[in-house]
């Protein structure tokens, strides 16, 4: 059995909504019930773990009646809210997944949890732009993307080894942006990339909104 922690304690600044952009309504549906939900329907799944903003516990809590749900609280930084929702992991592996992720790919839940039995293991997603660094706006040099690839979630983790990293993390005080490159980093351990579905978009911008709106 698999766990899932989704993480909905972000603010969502950049999209000007004046509230917690996992309640925005797409079809009748905020973005969080689309992942929620997909994980309650996977009967792989006994255990869904919401992190959430104390000021958001009311509005969250209508959203989710009636669905079997733990809800835990999030720290000041995304690490610290991912590590209260491991406190919550009752079961040997975990992913953990950004509640603005709506668009979630059966395909590729299946290829994590295949992955994750023999590594830890990441969602990465090709790039199509030419990438290049650049120093006060001017060019300086030109990168291989074939190197490279855009991170997304659910990342998928075995949960003794992702909790002794982010413990590891906490002692050293070390910060990450993510939870593979702290897991890799912390325990010196591979992470597998999976090339996942072009159309699993973080909602953070109003073009996101309008792609959105028309895959789900």
């Amino acid at each position: 059995m698999y766990s899932v922690i989704i993480l909905a304690a972000g603010k969502g600044t950049r999209l000007n909504l004046g509230y917690n952009k996992v309640f925005y309504e797409i079809h009748h549906k905020t973005i969080l019930e689309y992942s929620v939900d997909y994980f309650l329907n996977d009967p792989s799944f006994s255990e869904v773990i919401v992190v959430a903003n104390e000021k958001d516990l009311s509005q969250l809590k209508q959203i989710l009646i009636g669905k079997e749900v733990k809800i835990t609280l999030g720290g000041i930084t995304r690490q610290e809210s991912v590590y209260n929702g491991l406190k919550k992991v009752n079961n040997k592996y975990v992913m953990i997944h950004d509640g603005a992720r709506p668009f979630i790919d059966k395909n590729d839940i299946e290829n994590l949890k295949l992955v994750v039995k023999e590594n830890a293991c990441v969602l990465g997603k090709k790039l199509k732009d030419s990438i290049a660094k650049h120093s006060f706006g001017k060019l300086q040099t030109y990168v291989n993307r074939d190197n490279y690839v855009l991170l997304l979630t659910p990342q998928a983790f075995t949960t003794t080894k992702i909790v002794k990293a982010y413990e590891l993390a906490m002692k050293n005080e070390n910060s990450y942006s993510d939870d593979a490159s702290l897991y890799m980093h912390e325990l010196l351990d591979d992470v597998i990339i999976i090339e996942g579905n072009e159309f699993n978009i973080k909602l953070t911008t109003e073009l996101d909104l309008k792609i959105l709106e028309a895959v789900l």
